[in-house]
């Protein structure tokens, strides 16, 4: 069975947020992304390029995206035939880096290969669980007041696991705050690179609040210091921002510098690679999880897949954008109840897209087909 590529159509698009979202690397009002709507053989396969205007997060943007799908990798894929998604996750590679854009494109050939065989995409992968866990991620807050009210918010939501971000000058009193108010949750702190190795004593601090982990507080390139640093602290350290591809995971295993990796799946370049490196992570001790950035419904869905695979036994921050988001673009929300959200059980990433709303957020499209 043929996966042949007739069309790619691609979406920029903007949606306002209910509230603003403030990482360490800067803060977004509203949410701007790229989706890309795949054709093969009269099904329809959707993935989203998860960046922003600005390259504050990620390396790409919607700008850089667009030209590099544009002109270099939907041209290596349309109009060829593929038995198997890796198989154009391996093509994507002739060119380097740009894992967000590659991602769109593998996870809509993903959700098509799922169509033509009748399968949720998260069974195909190797997913064992029907059911995930999720919790929220808390931007910064310029109060500590205001973090402590932001979690309680979530816990009378039924969530358990709860993520808040930080940043130096913005962290121990509002950690201290949070455990304070709430000794017995799972809570975790997310600093985006905002640290020096030379920040080691602050860190080293927060081992008294017993944290599920730290995630990413050096620069992405520190893979050396962050090992350095896990020498020095109690609490688990997670690597988020210096995972891009395998050779990344395998550095940080030798060097024995995280307990944990998020698996993000727009920065590994799709659902082949994190599987791969799921693979890798699980025969070598290291714990998964599957992370998310605000977004569209078509992002999530794909990351939701991902959450299912075995060795991300960790809470997921996927199907969580909806605190953030105003709208989405999705016919049905995700099946959220409490902290826990269902697989979808329908061929593909289970997903439908609503024409209409897609049209308001995205006043434009560009249509790429066989020459």
């Amino acid at each position: 069975m043929n996966i042949t590529i007739d069309s790619v159509t691609l979406y920029p698009f903007s949606i306002p947020l209910k509230m603003p979202f403030r990482i360490s690397a800067g803060e977004i009002h509203q949410k701007d992304g790229l989706i890309l709507e795949m054709k093969s053989a009269g099904l329809t396969g959707w993935g989203e390029v998860s960046v922003d205007k600005t390259p504050f997060y990620a390396h790409e943007t919607v700008g850089s995206a667009i030209d590099l799908l544009t002109n270099s990798l939907v041209p290596l894929v349309i109009g060829k035939s593929f038995t198997h998604p890796d198989q154009v996750t391996e093509i994507l590679d002739h060119y380097r880096g740009n894992n967000f854009a590659k991602a769109a494109i593998d996870a809509a050939v993903w959700d098509i290969y799922g169509q033509m065989l009748g399968e949720p995409c998260w069974k195909l992968l190797g997913g064992t669980r029907e059911t995930v866990e999720v919790g929220p991620s808390i931007g910064i807050k310029n109060d500590h007041a205001l973090t402590v009210d932001a979690v309680a918010k979530q816990l009378a939501d039924g969530m358990k696991r709860i993520k808040i971000k930080v940043c130096p000058g913005l962290d121990f009193k509002f950690i201290e705050a949070v455990r304070r108010e709430f000794p017995d949750i799972s809570l975790m702190v997310d600093a985006n690179n905002a640290y020096q190795f030379s920040d080691w004593q602050e860190i080293a601090q927060w081992d008294r609040f017993e944290l599920l982990m730290i995630e990413q507080p050096l620069n992405e390139h520190d893979v050396y210091f962050h090992s350095l640093l896990r020498q020095k602290i109690k609490n688990p350290l997670c690597l988020d921002e210096s995972i891009h591809t395998m050779h990344d995971a395998q550095c940080s295993a030798a060097l024995k510098a995280a307990d944990i990796i998020n698996l993000k799946v727009c920065r590994v370049g799709g659902l082949s690679n994190p599987r791969r490196i799921h693979d890798f992570c699980s025969q070598n001790g290291i714990v998964n999880w599957i992370g998310s950035r605000v977004g569209s419904g078509v992002g999530e869905a794909a990351r939701l897949a991902a959450a299912t695979l075995p060795n991300c036994s960790l809470p997921s921050d996927c199907v969580i954008s909806a605190m953030y988001m105003s709208d989405d673009i999705l016919t049905e929300p995700f099946d959220l109840k409490g902290c826990m959200v269902k697989a979808k059980t329908s061929p593909g990433l289970g997903i439908n897209v609503n024409r209409k709303r897609l049209a308001k957020y995205a006043s434009t499209k560009l249509e790429l087909a066989i020459k």
